[in-house]
């Protein structure tokens, strides 16, 4: 029995790494090629996903925040979303944030933010927060790089070769944790057409704009006095 489920783990791991997406996924460091499997299931594909808020809350990890005033008093996960998926996305937060990665140097400094320090025990408590706020970010990059890749490949045309897989770059990723970020997407200005008078003919148009209004107004009123009847006599000489 348990030769049988070794065989079927080296199955799934080797149909995910020759697959593109269990690529990316398996680029992220803390995430192995079960946790990928396991991923990639439930998604389905990324299109099924509008945007990275839908993905969190089918994983559970959506963010719900109480409002009252001017400021958040609380916040806490939404209910909904499948159970399996909000467990193995916190193993693999807590497989992050133990091992050296980017994300254990995240959370080490949310832990500070987001936590209460406790005099008596010298310790922080609701560590949760911080690795809630670790799980949002590994949501988001895994959103963000399968749709980009879906995205690439829609734009081929018929019967192109597929480029390489953009892969998650930790290089890239301490450069955005100092300050030096460049995003994925670059987005590009779209050119608008404007037509611009130049002064004079502007000035011309009001002109001949304010003639022909005043040469309206100077035939209504000619109009006017040609149809008034003649009024009576007063005889007082005027």
């Amino acid at each position: 029995m348990q030769g049988h489920m070794e065989q079927l783990d080296m199955e799934i791991a080797q149909i995910v790494e020759q697959s593109r997406e269990g690529q990316i996924l398996l680029s992220i460091p803390p995430i192995s090629p079960m946790f990928a499997a396991a991923i990639l299931a439930a998604v389905g594909h990324i299109a099924n996903f509008e945007d990275v808020g839908h993905l969190k809350s089918y994983f559970g990890w959506a963010p719900k925040r109480a409002q009252t005033g001017i400021s958040f008093d609380r916040a806490s996960l939404t209910k909904g979303g499948t159970r399996p998926m909000k467990k193995v996305m916190y193993l693999i937060a807590w497989k992050a944030i133990t091992s050296d990665t980017e994300w254990a140097s995240l959370y080490k400094r949310l832990v500070p933010r987001l936590c209460s320090y406790d005099e008596k025990t010298q310790t922080y408590k609701g560590k949760g927060k911080a690795i809630g706020h670790v799980i949002g970010r590994l949501i988001g990059l895994m959103y963000t790089l399968l749709r980009q890749d879906y995205e690439r490949l829609s734009h081929l045309p018929p019967g192109a070769e597929p480029p390489e897989p953009v892969l998650y770059d930790p290089e890239l990723h301490k450069q955005h944790r100092t300050g030096h970020y460049r995003p994925i997407r670059k987005e590009q200005a779209t050119n608008r057409i404007v037509q611009v008078e130049p002064p004079g003919s502007i000035r011309a148009s009001w002109e001949l704009e304010a003639s022909w209004r005043y040469s309206q107004c100077a035939h209504a009123s000619r109009n006017a006095e040609q149809a008034m009847p003649p009024g009576p006599t007063l005889g007082w000489g005027w």
